[in-house]
């Protein structure tokens, strides 16, 4: 997901592109969602929704087969063939600093969930404006991963749903910050996180850059 305005760009996309194509040896396609011209294949962004809200455009429409999402400012590292090969229903990262919630920096889902954007486009103001302010003030949870998460739970309050840590283990998705991995990356690590600062850019040396390129 690339929207024009930030610090990421469409060399952002060609690294995770490359690193996806080092780490997944089953066939796949690698799209895109941006407003912008990206080096593959790419779905037109039709909303103006800001900042991370573009990500609900994801399920505008169902793509066959399994779908794996990962933020732009992810890193692989690992095989990705298990992650990419499991019959998700919809899987999500936990929240790194608070465990019991969904973090949408990777996310994989089969099916149709288009209910998710057009629930959030019945008001995006009001949607964004309620889960980045109120209700962040008041529990902590914010943004289009809250959005997310009760979506998928008023549509089925029983539905099937899993995080990658309980299927692949708590460092499948690692954060670089919460799981220490200045110096390296943990061994059973499919990909790294960079939430919040410092982003791949910002590192000079070590495994980021031999990573990231």
């Amino acid at each position: 997901m690339l929207r024009s305005g930030g610090v990421y760009t469409s060399e952002w996309v060609a690294k995770l592109q490359r690193g996806v194509a080092r780490h997944l040896t089953i066939p796949h396609r690698f799209v895109c969602f941006s407003d912008v011209d990206v080096p593959c294949e790419r779905i037109p962004l039709l909303h103006d929704w800001p900042g991370w809200w573009s990500k609900i455009e994801l399920f505008t429409n169902p793509i066959e087969g399994v779908t794996l999402y990962f933020d732009l400012d992810t890193v692989i590292v690992g095989s990705l063939d298990a992650i990419a090969s499991h019959p998700h229903t919809f899987t999500m990262a936990h929240e790194f600093y608070r465990p019991s919630l969904l973090c949408s920096t990777a996310m994989a889902w089969s099916g149709d969930h288009s209910y998710i954007a057009k629930s959030f486009a019945q008001d995006p103001e009001a949607f964004a404006y309620a889960y980045d302010t109120t209700l962040v003030n008041s529990c902590g949870r914010i943004g289009d991963q809250a959005f997310i998460e009760d979506a998928l739970d008023a549509n089925d309050p029983h539905g099937f749903r899993d995080t990658f840590r309980d299927l692949f283990g708590e460092r499948s998705i690692a954060s670089y910050k919460v799981h220490n991995c200045q110096d390296a990356p943990p061994a059973d690590a499919a990909a790294v996180a960079f939430h919040g600062s410092p982003k791949p850019h910002q590192i000079s040396d070590g495994w980021v850059p031999a990573s990231w390129k």
